[in-house]
């Protein structure tokens, strides 16, 4: 590994703390989904210090808990994605994605084959679903902001999401095709992706509570505007009538005798 690739990555270990750091000072650590996108950080920083030994573990053992860790991230992604929506088909989509996924990859580390091809292949399948519905969820949101002016910082969340899993899904689909070709660059472009989303999705949920808060302080401010023709009608009553009105309304009757004697 050269220098540059060396401090590549050793900077995309490090910059995916920014957003766990992010996620606790917030204190969005009780938040589930949060909780599970810091997870899914805290994945990529141990995958990445084990593959660069920047801890010392037994060879074995640092195998299989750095694939272990690679091919967990993208459920825990899939699990994040579940905060953004609210809308029963993509919710069970994303159940039922989440849940092949886990299968697939407990089925498959059973297997005495299993090696780091298998990983790079079980984590090929899980950038699938998480590119899919963060672009479904994505767009809603860009729709949301255009058309309500309302989630945008969402769809600034989701972007960073769609682009990072879109380029994983691009360059472990290249190395499917030709291992060989695209071993040498293909760790160098995972840390370049991943300091790029992790910068901007960190940006995102730093700002998250400041627009929310901003959001609600302009619709408190905006006066509401009442109807001019009911407006007069606010503050009617008759206890708030003098008694000469009142007497004249209450005795209306009197302007018609045929009323009276009924």
């Amino acid at each position: 590994m050269n220098q540059s690739n060396s401090t590549l990555q050793l900077i995309s270990a490090l910059i995916v703390l920014l957003p766990v750091a992010i996620i606790f000072i917030k204190q969005k650590g009780s938040n589930r989904y949060f909780l599970s996108l810091a997870a899914a950080n805290m994945m990529f920083f141990i995958s990445t210090s084990l593959l660069n030994k920047y801890v010392a573990l037994p060879e074995k053992t640092s195998v299989w808990i750095s694939m272990l860790a690679n091919v967990l991230q993208a459920p825990l992604t899939l699990i994040f994605l579940l905060y953004f929506t609210e809308n029963n088909k993509i919710t069970k989509g994303i159940k039922i994605s989440l849940a092949s996924i886990l299968g697939i990859s407990v089925v498959a580390m059973g297997l005495s084959s299993f090696n780091e091809q298998a990983t790079l292949n079980l984590m090929t399948l899980g950038t699938i679903p998480v590119f899919l519905f963060g672009s479904v969820l994505f767009i809603q949101y860009v729709k949301s902001s255009v058309y309500e002016q309302k989630g945008t910082n969402k769809a600034f969340i989701l972007s960073a999401i769609v682009f990072a899993y879109g380029s994983y899904m691009l360059l472990l689909t290249l190395n499917l095709i030709s291992p060989e070709k695209h071993a040498s660059d293909i760790r160098s472009l995972f840390g370049l992706i991943t300091i790029i989303s992790t910068a901007f999705a960190s940006i995102s949920i730093a700002m998250f509570d400041l627009n929310k808060v901003e959001t609600e302080v302009s619709k408190e401010a905006v006066p509401q505007r009442k109807n001019a023709a009911t407006s007069q009608w606010d503050d009617f009553s008759l206890a708030n009538t003098p008694e000469l009105s009142k007497t004249s309304v209450t005795n209306i009757s009197k302007y018609y005798p045929t009323y009276q004697n009924n």
